[in-house]
């Protein structure tokens, strides 16, 4: 951001963290919109790409998810230290790395339980047939995606952003369980039973991210893992 940043006094609360967050929403919906309609104006049904829609509609949605989240950050003055992304020691993202791996599998857990009490996802085949890659090449360009542009926009946009707004008015223990909900129902527009397993997943990323101190690159590094993996393993579920 341009202009003279001003150290520890940007401060902003629930009520402009809420606008943000409806903001990214708001902005995921465009994006969606228009990558469809890209799409229909030259006359291609995304079902039938070669490659899964995500490669596409992942950078056209975290670019819009970023530049709203900017244009709140910049309202408030905010620096980019005060949005999080600060130098991390070489402990630090030792121990988030490691800790994604159980993680991961607690979110598995939580899915499982899921659809043990619901029953089987109904949109489970048509998610898979929009994010899973189709060879290696495919696999390498979403996992650079997930470690380069999603832990890192989305982290700034529900960690650094949101819930540092909810802390602020109503104190950690509600701010992180506030943003974590948020967290867990914007992914309702992936799947409504991505909800709660991405609700429990904010949980922790907001946890770390509260022991790092407030550090955005530790819970970033985090995200992006975590995704990785669960495409990775799709993946090769899946050849």
């Amino acid at each position: 951001m341009e202009g003279k940043p001003l150290e520890n006094h940007a401060e902003w609360k629930a009520k402009l963290a809420l606008f943000c967050y409806f903001g990214v929403i708001g902005g995921i919906f465009l994006g969606s919109i228009i990558v469809e309609l890209v799409l229909l104006g030259l006359q291609i049904d995304y079902l039938d790409l070669p490659f899964p829609l995500a490669l596409i509609s992942l950078p056209v949605n975290e670019l819009i998810i970023l530049g709203v989240t900017l244009v709140f950050a910049r309202h408030k003055r905010a620096s980019w230290k005060e949005l999080g992304l600060k130098r991390t020691s070489l402990r630090i993202l030792t121990i988030v790395t490691v800790a994604t791996v159980p993680l991961y599998l607690m979110g598995v857990g939580i899915s499982i339980g899921q659809e043990v009490v619901l029953g089987p996802d109904p949109t489970a085949e048509l998610v898979a047939k929009l994010v899973i890659p189709r060879d290696a090449l495919q696999l390498v360009a979403m996992i650079v995606l997930s470690l380069v542009l999603v832990g890192p926009v989305e982290e700034v946009a529900f960690r650094g952003f949101v819930q540092k707004g909810f802390e602020n008015s109503f104190g950690k223990t509600k701010g992180l369980l506030i943003a974590s909900a948020l967290f867990g129902i914007g992914h309702s527009l992936v799947s409504p039973y991505s909800v709660i397993p991405t609700t429990f997943g904010g949980l922790i990323l907001g946890y770390v991210w509260q022991k790092t101190g407030e550090n955005t690159t530790a819970s970033a590094l985090m995200h992006g893992i975590y995704d990785s993996i669960a495409i990775a393993l799709a993946y090769f579920l899946t050849i």
